[in-house]
């Protein structure tokens, strides 16, 4: 038995394992609440557990102590270490529900000290395809702790997640964490996960908004052309060379690449030579043009009443300055 289910694990992991090697992790196997990686690490482990138990079912009589001495010695060792393997190797897998509905897309996500990231895929059968990314904060899983609202808009999924802890409050009305296209169109699959937009609590009743405060929102109109005017405001403003997390130079997108089916909405993740420098600089250039400022918990907003600006220096957790920009669209 321990020989035969040594042989099927080996099988499971060359199946596994070539196919988010083949891809650079941006592709990967996904079965229920397991990644690939997970997979291969428990497959790891109990093909080590399976061969120490041959290791220890054979006889050791005298010469063959020579042998079986020390494998039997490494087989504890590396049962010990494939314990501790497992033990980190803790990426859990979330399905994005959106009102009670499957969405096609599942986030993983990883936990360490004081910071998070994750991973957003698109489910093509057991293969999950990387789209992108969430980083967050105090090491919280907000999706597979259920603090994300997820709504469909159209052709649209757009998903907001927490950012410092699970019970930070969540409102639709702030430039979502990521716009994804819509996947799934069927209705009502029950299914639970996520806050629904009914549930998000409202802020207490303001006073009128005096125009000093910010301007009123314009009617929704095609905003492109004015978003993608100010991405490139934004790189220009931050007075050096601009880079992705790669090293890659950021540009900024065209109007046309951008979508207009309700909202557009484009991210950038980028690093300068002096972030801190440059970040205060495109801070600036957004006020200069016009762009009421505001701030939340380590977060700075803008807005001219057609595009918003989510804006956070996350340079101690993973070096990036992180710009979300938004808007209302309506294509002529």
């Amino acid at each position: 038995m321990a020989s035969v289910t040594y042989l099927l694990l080996l099988a499971l992991i060359a199946v596994v394992w070539p196919v988010s090697l083949d891809s650079a992790g941006a592709r990967e196997v996904v079965i229920g609440r397991w990644t690939g990686k997970v997979i291969v690490t428990g497959s790891i482990v109990a093909a080590v557990v399976s061969l120490a138990v041959i290791v220890f079912a054979v006889p050791a009589r005298r010469w063959w102590w020579l042998l079986l001495g020390p494998l039997r010695v490494i087989a504890i060792g590396a049962m010990a270490w494939g314990g501790l393997a497992v033990s980190v190797t803790d990426e859990p897998v979330t399905p994005i529900v959106a009102n009670g509905c499957e969405t096609g897309y599942v986030v993983t996500e990883r936990a360490f000290l004081f910071g998070a990231s994750g991973s957003v895929r698109r489910l093509d059968g057991p293969i999950g395809t990387s789209v992108g990314r969430t980083e967050v904060d105090d090491g919280h899983t907000p999706f597979e702790q259920g603090s994300y609202i997820a709504v469909t808009d159209g052709d649209t999924l757009r998903v907001w997640n927490t950012f410092q802890s699970a019970t930070e409050r969540l409102s639709i009305t702030s430039a979502p964490s990521f716009v994804l296209p819509r996947l799934v169109t069927d209705t009502d699959f029950g299914l639970a996960g996520g806050l629904t937009a009914e549930e998000d609590t409202p802020p207490p009743p303001r006073p009128p908004v005096e125009p000093a405060e910010g301007p009123a929102p314009s009617p929704a109109a095609d905003a492109r052309i004015e978003l993608a005017r100010m991405v490139q405001r934004a790189l220009e403003a931050a007075g050096a060379p601009v880079t992705d997390a790669a090293g890659v130079p950021v540009s900024a997108p065209l109007p046309s690449d951008l979508p207009c089916d309700g909202t557009t909405a484009y991210d950038l993740s980028v690093r300068t030579d002096d972030n801190a420098a440059s970040y205060a600089a495109i801070l600036d250039a957004w006020t200069a043009e016009g762009y009421a400022k505001d701030r939340a918990m380590q977060e700075d907003l803008r807005y001219n009443g057609v595009v918003r600006l989510s804006a956070r220096d996350r340079s101690s957790i993973d070096g990036l300055l992180h710009f979300s920009l938004s808007a209302d669209c309506r294509a002529p």
